[in-house]
This record gives C-alpha cells, structure tokens and sequence, in this order.
C-alpha cells in the first residue's frame, strides 16, 4: 500500500525539478557559448562583477593578427546589430567617446549621436553606405565623423544580420578646411584690394595726364580771353563817347563780346579747378550763412518746379575752403540735381560736423581730424553703377551734348582734394543722388603726431570721467593715464557737478549718456556748460544714437561717441578736441 507524500514534500519535488530545469538551460547556453568560442565566433567576453562593474576579456583565435590590426588603428571599429547595438568596438573608439571600453559594449550607437544626425544614421543602418555624422562624446565633446558601414556575412539560416563600421573623426579635417576657407578668403580680399589699387592707379595716371593737359589749355584760353577783357576795357575807356554814339547795336556787340569772354575765362577757371593748378584762397567760412545764401539763389534759378530746402542746425563751427570754388561747387551740383528732375522735385542742402577717425579717414583718402560734412541731396532719376563709377571722370557726362560739358563733378571733387577734404556721390535709379563734401572745420586738421603727448612739456591734460559704473570709470581712467592725462572720477551729475565748482583745470568732460536713476548725460553737459561754456566734450552711449542726441551734439557742438570706445580712438578724439583749443 502507497504511503501519501506530505504536501511540504510535494512542493519541495518541484522546487527540485524547476532549478534542474534553470541548470539545465544554463548548461546549454554554456556549451552554445563554448560552441561559439571554438568557432571564433566570439571577440570579447563582458563578465559583471558582485559590485555592478564590468570588465572585458578579449579572446585569442585564429584571427588574432586581423584583431591586433583593428586595435592598433587610429579609427574606430565596431561591430553592431541590425538595430545598432554595438556587439564590439576598439578602443580607439572609446577613446574617441571619452567612454570606457565596457560601457560602450552593450550601448546603442545612437546613444552617441547628436539629435539632428539620429535620421541620417537610421538611413545607414538600413541601407548600409558611408556618410557624415555627429557625435557627442561622454564629456559633450562634439565630434563630426565619417561613418562607413558594411554588411558582414552570416549563414543564411541564421537570420541575423550584422554590421561592421569604421568611424572616421572629422575634427583634423574640417579644421583644415576652415584654415584654407580663411586662407582663400584672404588671398581674395587681398586681390580684390590689389586690382581696386591697380584701378586707382590707372584712374590717377589718366587724370593726371587729363589734368596737364587741362592745365596748359586753360591758361593759354585764359592769356586769349584776359586779352580780349583788356582790349575791351581800353576800347570802352579811350573810345567811349564815340562808341556810344554809333548806337545800341554796337553796345550789344561789344556786350556781346564781354560776355563770352568772361565765360571763356569761367571755362578756364573750372578747368584750372579740375587740374588742381588754380591758387584758392582759403577763409572761415559759416556754413549756416553760406547754403542760407545760395538756397536764396538756387530757389530763385533752378525752375518753378525745383524747391530748395536747406538742412543745417543753427552754431555749426566753421570750415575753411576757398569761398568762391565753395559756392561755384555747390551751385554747379545744385544745377546737376535739377537736371536729374525734369518733372521737378526737391533739391536739400545739408551740412553737420564729423569726426573723421583713422580708418574712416583712410578709407577717403584725407587726415583723421575734425570736418564738416556738406551734401547736395536731390529726389531726381539716380545713376546705375556703370554710370557712377565714371561719375567724377573729366568730360564724361550723361546729358545731351547742348546741356553738359562733363566737368562739374570732376571740378568737384578735384576741388575737394585740393582743400584737403574729399568727395562721395551715392545714387540709386529711380530714388535720387547725394553728393557729400568734407571740407575741414576752420579749428584745423588733426595732426597725428599729436595724439600721445596732450598737452607737450606743461601739465598733463586734466580730463573729467563721469560713469555710473565704476569698471567704465577704471576702463577710461587706464586709457588716458597711459597718455598722460590727469583724471577726475565723478559717479553721477551731483559728483561732476561739485569737481567742476572745486576744480577749474578741467580741460574736458566726458559723460556717459544713461546714468539712472539721476539725470543724463545731456543735462549734465548742458549743466557744465553754464559754468564753462567752452568746456569740450563727449558724450559717450552704449546704445544707438537717439534722434535728440544727434541733434544736441550739432547745436551743442559735443562729440558723440558710442559704446564700446577703444583707446586709440578715444585718445585720437581728445587730441583733436586739444587741437582745436590751441
């Protein structure tokens, strides 16, 4: 008779028999393992430890060589699964990760790979083929790589698919690619500026050729017409009772006769202003006075469909040039405008001070220094480039062969030259043209020699800094302290305020615009001026210059700089403002 097990018996049988099962299929994994090894089909083996590291063992087989030579080569090398599990890798590629080696077994190639490239290295994994990706390192490091993918073979039964990669880093390469990038456009800008030179070049033989030749013709038209003007003049003196019997007829001859003397004797003039051979007698000159005066002229002779309107604040300093070219120039660029309107439009005449810096100085071609800038604007047809670009070339004109001689430009701008100042046309087709004169201001031209040394062998020049911010205070007290000035800090206007009532050696002002919570810089150099009304100053603005501050620094005559100042300019911009005081 069967004796009836205990139900704790029961429950330990098959408790037995479930982990002789587990044993069991470990027991199979292992000889599959085992199998694999044999085979060569294994390259590392991952063993975790009780701590939760891991650490990888690598097998030798029979392609031990081909495995040395991967691991030796400066790209990665990695084998992956058809869904991008990397199943092996070298080590350069973890060294390329900044990851250690066991980490990186096991991981997702795309765990590594930028945001935007994930598409592109999905596209790959399906197709295989080589492209351009990115990486991210384990420290951030970004790493543009060249990822060649391949298929590896496999039995056909197996249904696996594996793929072996090569990564190639990028970082070397497009470096390079940057410095010859750089290094092209370099050589390009220097090409460019060496045919623009060559260009100059040509243009300056030509018009110097033009020029002698101008020259010498104007002075013989000059001989011929003085002559005719002095026969006149005699005739009119020894003869003029019996002259003035004859009747009106001979009047109008002999009128008739002066007066195409006296234009010849113009002509000649112009063309002595475009040789630059004519003597000019410089003067100050109120620029204010001066458009006020020909805007009378030019309204009265330009047509009843031309308005002339005149854009100068009242106080501008004045400039020094020869009167008579000034006026002559200006009319003839006024004349030039109200041809370019035939159904009329609106001629402005325009003037304001500029300070003319180093490189804006070079770039036209006169000294750094203190200017005044005039300008003719008219609303008319504008000019296309091929028209601009010969715009100041002597007997070129666009207008009919009756209403044109092609030299009002270019006596402009030879009379620019010539007054050390300089001369730019800007036009558009359809919108109008401006022509800018830069004549300097009377207070004379920045000599640059000047800027180290303010104030020679006497006192260092005594400069009044006001900022809220004590690093800008520090920032300009270092800039000048280098060039010998003396410097006062102020935090605010009450600060400022209380220096220039103690302290009457303040040779400058310079201020900031925005000093909250107190006033502004404006009020400050308005305040400073009622107790010195000639104090120079410059008013500094972190921000783009404000209509009103344009303005303020015509009528107040104060230099507008804006942030950030470096201390080249800010010392060449004191110079001149010490220039202009001697």
């Amino acid at each position: 008779m069967a004796l009836p097990f205990p139900a704790a018996s029961v429950s330990s049988l098959a408790a037995c028999r479930r982990r002789i099962a587990e044993l069991e299929e470990q027991l199979r994994e292992a000889e599959e393992t085992l199998d694999a090894i044999r085979a060569g089909e294994v390259d590392a083996v991952v063993i975790g430890g009780t701590d939760g590291s891991q650490r990888v063992y690598t097998l030798q087989t029979a392609d031990q060589p081909y495995r040395v030579l991967i691991e030796e080569i400066q790209e990665g090398a990695v084998t992956l699964s058809a869904e991008g599990i990397i199943l092996y890798c070298n080590r350069a590629l973890a060294t390329m990760l900044r990851v250690p080696l066991e980490r990186v077994i096991g991981a997702r190639l795309a765990d590594f790979v930028a945001p935007e490239a994930q598409a592109s290295l999905a596209r790959l994994l399906a197709r295989s083929g080589r492209g351009d990706l990115t990486l991210l390192a384990y420290d951030g490091t970004v790493l543009p790589v060249q990822l060649s993918l391949s298929e590896l073979p496999v039995e056909q039964d197996s249904g696996a698919r594996l793929l072996c990669a090569v990564v190639a880093d990028l970082t070397e390469r497009e470096a390079r690619g940057r410095e010859l990038s750089e290094a092209y456009g370099r050589l390009a800008r220097e090409v460019a500026e060496r045919e623009r030179t060559e260009a100059r070049l040509h243009q300056a033989q030509k018009m110097e050729a033009l020029g002698q030749l101008s020259g010498g013709v104007a002075h013989d038209f000059n001989n011929s017409a003085a002559v005719v003007l002095a026969g006149l003049a005699l005739l009119e003196k020894r003869h003029g009772p019996m002259l003035a019997s004859t009747g009106l007829d001979v009047a109008r001859l002999l009128g008739g006769i002066k007066e195409g003397a006296e234009r010849g004797a113009a002509v000649a003039r112009r063309l002595l202003s475009f040789a630059r051979r004519e003597e000019l007698r410089a003067a100050d000159i109120d620029p204010c006075e001066l458009l006020s005066g020909l805007r009378e002229v030019l309204a009265n002779t330009l047509g009843p469909g031309i308005r002339v309107r005149v854009e100068a604040p009242l106080g501008l300093p004045c400039l020094r040039a020869d009167r008579a070219s000034l006026e002559t120039t200006i009319i003839n660029l006024a004349v030039n405008a109200r041809d370019a309107m035939p159904n009329g439009g609106i001629v402005v005449l325009g003037a304001i001070p500029e300070i003319l810096l180093p490189e804006q100085a070079r770039a036209s071609g006169v000294s750094p220094g203190a200017y005044l800038r005039l300008w003719v604007a008219d609303t008319g047809t504008g000019m296309d480039a091929a028209t601009l670009a010969r715009a100041t070339e002597p007997f070129f004109t666009s207008k009919p062969k009756d209403r044109g001689t092609g030299l009002g430009l270019s006596m402009a701008d030879g009379f620019a030259a010539q007054s050390a100042g300089a001369l730019r046309i800007d036009s558009t087709p359809g919108r109008g043209t401006t022509v800018t004169l830069w004549l300097p201001q009377a207070t004379g031209v920045l000599n640059g020699d000047a800027i180290s040394t303010p104030n020679g062998a006497g006192r260092p020049r005594r400069v009044l800094v006001v900022d809220d911010v004590p690093v800008m205070r520090r920032f300009l007290r270092d800039c000048l302290g280098h060039v010998r000035w003396d410097v006062v800090e102020a935090a605010d206007r009450d600060q400022a305020l209380a220096a220039l009532q103690s302290n009457r050696a303040i040779d400058v002002l310079i201020t900031d615009f925005s000093m909250p919570p107190g006033p502004d810089g404006l009020t400050l150099i308005r305040e400073a001026r009622t107790l010195y009304p000639k104090l120079p100053v410059i008013l500094l603005s972190g921000s783009e210059a404000l209509p009103e501050m344009l303005l303020a620094a015509a009528e107040e005559q104060f230099i507008l700089l804006r942030k950030p100042v470096s201390p080249t300019e800010l010392t060449e911009v004191l110079a001149t403002l010490i220039v202009d005081q001697v």
